[in-house]
């Protein structure tokens, strides 16, 4: 038993390796000064829990790249920063800089802090490979964008391809004759907004539907008014209005018989889907 438990030790360790082995992207963020954001590349090989690899690191004066070796364990990285094999970057000359980091498996970005003691990295895991150009790896909108994702709480790339495949919509219902959006849903339709923000070719569509009691007009008017109490919802709270689409279809998509209290409850709904 013994034997079998240090077996899938060593297995889980060094999948782990493979996964951290690689190309990460990210930036040098100072706590002090939320403009401070310093795009800065890594290019990793663990193996055994030792680390080495370089580290590119650029500003608008130009880019240094450095060796690092380092070790890792537990999804930690303890990285140092050797003296500059290229640069042009005179005030990230005076390295080595220390790096302890860490892996978060939920949010798939490995961050933590420097030696430089108001400077802390975020990167996360993508294709590429460490260029000695002074030109600036990518243009810097990149930079201002990944800013924002961390703002809104959104996962690194590889995370999110997994979160949409394994997201499930669910109808959120309303009381009878209303409009008005229960507190109860509120917390998944914010994990909506973040899942529509994760990916910027998705869209959201925004279905309002009724129970059969009234007339086939009224019903239409209020599933169209509880469309547009999502469609406020969502904008309210970050979400542009061009991700979205609206429609309403009133009493005549039902997906339970309006023959009682509890088939008229699941009737009075919005669906979603992303388009």
């Amino acid at each position: 038993m013994r034997i079998l438990l240090i077996l899938l030790f060593c297995m889980n360790t060094a999948l782990w390796s493979q996964k951290m082995t690689g190309f990460w992207q990210g930036m040098l963020f100072s706590t002090t000064d939320e403009t401070a954001l310093i795009p800065i590349y890594l290019d990793i090989f663990v193996t055994n829990g030792l680390v080495d690899g370089k580290i590119r690191i650029e500003n608008k004066e130009g880019a240094s790249v450095y060796p690092v070796v380092g070790k890792y364990a537990h999804n930690e990285l303890e990285l140092v920063a050797m003296k500059a094999m290229w640069y042009y970057l005179p005030e990230f000359s005076l390295s080595p800089y220390i790096y302890s980091l860490k892996y978060n498996p939920q949010n798939g970005y490995l961050e933590g802090s420097t030696d430089k003691q108001d400077y802390r990295l975020i990167a996360y895991q993508s294709k590429g490979e460490i260029s000695m150009s002074k030109t600036a790896y990518l243009p810097k909108d990149w930079l201002l964008r990944f800013s924002q994702e961390l703002k809104d709480g959104i996962s690194a790339p590889q995370i999110r391809k997994q979160e949409l495949l394994n997201f499930t919509f669910q109808p959120i219902y309303f009381d009878v004759d209303q409009a008005t959006i229960r507190a109860e849903y509120q917390a998944y339709l914010k994990e909506l907004i973040r899942m529509v923000k994760s990916h910027s070719d998705l869209r959201i569509e925004i279905t309002g539907h009724t129970d059969a009691d009234g007339s086939d007009t009224y019903n239409l008017t209020l599933s169209k008014r509880r469309s547009e109490a999502l469609l406020l919802f969502f904008t309210q709270n970050g979400l542009a209005k061009d991700r979205m689409v609206i429609s309403f279809k009133g009493e005549r998509e039902p997906v339970d018989k309006s023959q009682t209290n509890e088939g008229k409850q699941r009737n009075r709904r919005v669906d979603f889907r992303f388009i």
